[in-house]
């Protein structure tokens, strides 16, 4: 089992990058920072998971993020308080440099 590379409290970047097959990362939070608020148990990526692969598929650490809702859609017109949570594989985060 590998050991999570983020820690909760975390400054966190989601990749902006294209996939051509299944990801759970939403397209609206790629490219946006958000804070590690939790870990969830090594998986398979979903990745290789959509193609059936639970045994032999690529595992990795999940967490979940935290994003204020107004830095990911500019004309968000609720409370400023309010945010989001959403979980990722390891492989689509990068520190927030």
């Amino acid at each position: 089992m590998a050991k999570p590379k983020f820690n909760i409290g975390d400054r966190v970047v989601i990749k902006n990058e294209t996939t051509l097959f299944h990801t759970r990362t939403q397209q609206y939070t790629r490219g946006h920072e958000g804070v590690v608020v939790d870990h969830r148990p090594e998986w398979v990526i979903p990745e290789d998971e959509a193609w059936d692969r639970l045994e032999t598929g690529r595992k990795e650490p999940f967490y979940v993020v935290r994003f204020k809702q107004t830095e990911l859609w500019p004309d968000y017109t609720g409370f400023s308080q309010d945010t989001l949570e959403s979980e990722f594989s390891e492989r689509w985060l990068q520190p927030v440099s």
